[in-house]
């Protein structure tokens, strides 16, 4: 667009390109985190200003249906993202700087 930042501006933008944001997942919990991530473009969305509300449950169990899980463990696994995403929106209701 043609649009170019100076300053301080660049330097952030620079700072958040180079420094991705890395943090360890336990091996148990890779499964459920795998799960959020395959889930992650069914948000359902509030109002006008389109804030993100939960994660669409329909969504979530037709993605846990192409596990080979019994029923107990896709109950227990959906319980693991739907914590993920409490805490997703958590992080994201928050004010950015």
């Amino acid at each position: 667009m043609g649009i170019t930042l100076g300053g301080e501006l660049a330097e952030e933008a620079e700072a958040e390109e180079a420094e991705p944001d890395v943090f360890d997942v336990l091996p148990e919990n890779w499964p459920a985190v795998e799960t959020f991530l395959r889930c992650s473009r069914q948000w359902l969305f509030r109002g006008m200003e389109g804030q993100r509300e939960a994660l669409d449950v329909q969504a979530i169990i037709s993605v846990l249906s192409l596990y080979p899980l019994a029923p107990e463990q896709q109950l227990e696994r959906l319980d693991q993202v739907q914590l993920i995403e409490r805490g997703a929106l958590s992080v994201m209701s928050q004010p950015r700087n």
